[in-house]
């Protein structure tokens, strides 16, 4: 009797060769650090990724995060981002800075730890999410405090303009 041999399926789909994202790795200079702050940006849309163009956002994302820290801190003043920040995000850390402050009138350790020492950046992470959107986060420090800034830009004409700044 001739033996019928079935074809059984794995539930399981096979594994592909998995490929990640464009990316671009580098590192840059910043006045106040040590030592270079790396950054890894990668891209979701299709197209070419610059390495110009990441290292530009790059140092872009440092110095909106390390100035938007001072401004909640209340060591700079928010009219300096205001080319750079929209209104209702420059809005948001004026709130976050006029909160922190009523804060720290009662809590004077939070003070000694978070305002007298310069916020310094380590690491950058950011993605291209399309052509006009850009999504990026920087590990900042602050003394050993390490502070975790999310940044989101939108291109308006010819610069990108920070919509939303999440401090924490």
């Amino acid at each position: 009797m001739p033996t019928m041999q079935l074809a059984v399926r794995s539930p399981f789909p096979q594994a592909r060769p998995r490929e990640g994202l464009p990316a671009c790795d580098g590192s840059i200079r910043v006045e106040l650090s040590n030592s270079p702050v790396p950054y890894h940006m990668a891209r979701c849309y299709p197209g070419r990724l610059d390495a110009g163009q990441c290292r530009h956002f790059a140092m872009l994302s440092c110095r909106i995060a390390c100035m938007s820290l001072d401004i909640v801190r209340g060591r700079t003043p928010p009219q300096v981002l205001q080319r750079t920040v929209s209104p209702p995000c420059l809005k948001r850390l004026e709130t976050m800075s006029y909160l922190l402050e009523n804060h720290m009138r009662t809590h004077q350790e939070l003070r000694k730890q978070l305002c007298y020492l310069p916020a310094i950046p380590s690491l950058v992470y950011g993605t291209l999410v399309s052509p006009e959107t850009s999504e990026a986060v920087v590990s900042l420090f602050v003394g050993d405090i390490s502070y975790w800034v999310n940044l989101v830009f939108k291109q308006v004409g010819a610069r990108w303009m920070c919509t939303l700044a999440d401090l924490g």
